[in-house]
């Protein structure tokens, strides 16, 4: 059975979410553990494209306990995935909320290393497919020892056979995958300042930076998210459209970026012009930083701050 949007998350993992009073730094911070949730951009991505009701089909490697807990979760909320066994252990990632400070932190831990043989699996894992998919989303970060333009080469194979690929990664990662004309890339204001720019530019200097990359080929159309800023984007046109969402109450930005690109694709495969899908993208991260967990869970709420998300003038 062919699926529209196919996601792949090379460095998965087991996201733990818990709370304490208080972290000391001299003794134990005894927690509560509130849930495990399945973890890894693309797997972020296929939940929520499939909670509003598209079709979207995980691909991840997965080994040792935590991988396999990581397929027990993943089935237990019905989304439907294929994963590649590896040798090494999946990585687990842990989130603790203070409620002392009402603030989260987030511990991220370094993922598995995959053997070439593992490596050649993913790939012909991706591509044996019965029909390709009409959205290839690459999301999340990869393992130190993989070539950089790992993430790149995909994005060819992909173009050759149809696809539209969308990128949501960073370092080496991401400037490997860029120039290789990527249907769309996403990126947060400091992980485009890594392409050497200032991470303190105004609107239009950062708008007219855009225009420049998109010009040279870096993808086709190009997003950057402002945090409580909102997103500016430009279209292979290079028309540019900024969107801010209204404040609220920041609870977590964990899963933030994911439910940004899983709301963008699900409104384009519903037909959604670009513009419109890319304010639905700024509208659902508004909606999951206000919730602890890595996922999309309101989409009552998703209509409502749609609505409420109003286009940001500037001056070009």
């Amino acid at each position: 059975m062919s699926v529209p949007i196919i996601t792949f998350t090379m460095n998965p993992a087991v996201d733990t979410f818990g709370e304490t009073e208080r972290i000391f730094d001299d003794s134990k911070s005894r927690c509560q553990q509130s849930t495990q949730e399945p973890g890894g951009g693309g797997i972020n991505v296929a939940r929520n494209i499939n909670r509003m009701g598209g079709q979207a089909l995980a691909i991840f490697p997965a080994g040792g306990l935590n991988g396999e807990l990581l397929k027990q979760l993943l089935a237990r909320d019905n989304t439907p995935f294929q994963a590649i066994p590896i040798k090494a252990d999946t990585r687990q990632n842990l989130a603790i909320s203070e409620r002392y400070s009402g603030k989260m932190f987030h511990f991220v831990f370094p993922g598995p290393e995959l053997t070439q043989l593992e490596l050649d699996n993913c790939w012909k894992k991706i591509f044996s497919q019965p029909e390709p998919p009409r959205y290839l989303i690459l999301s999340g970060s990869i393992a130190d020892s993989l070539p950089p333009d790992f993430y790149g080469d995909i994005t060819t194979q992909a173009n050759q056979l149809g696809s539209k690929v969308i990128l949501d990664s960073s370092g080496a990662a991401l400037h490997g995958a860029l120039y290789h004309d990527a249907f769309l890339a996403k990126l947060n204001r400091k992980e485009f300042s890594s392409l050497g720019y200032s991470e303190h530019d105004g609107l239009v200097t950062l708008a007219e930076q855009m225009r420049e990359r998109v010009k040279s080929g870096a993808a086709r159309n190009l997003i950057v998210t402002l945090a409580k800023g909102g997103a500016l984007m430009v279209t292979q046109t290079g028309e540019t459209f900024a969107f801010m969402p209204p404040k609220v109450e920041i609870v977590s930005h964990v899963g933030a970026g994911d439910s940004f690109v899983s709301a963008l694709t699900f409104q384009l495969m519903q037909g959604t012009s670009i513009v419109e899908a890319f304010r639905y993208g700024v509208a659902a991260a508004c909606v999951t930083v206000q919730t602890r967990g890595n996922q999309l869970y309101d989409l009552a709420l998703l209509e409502d701050i749609y609505k409420k998300t109003q286009p940001l003038a500037f001056t070009r």
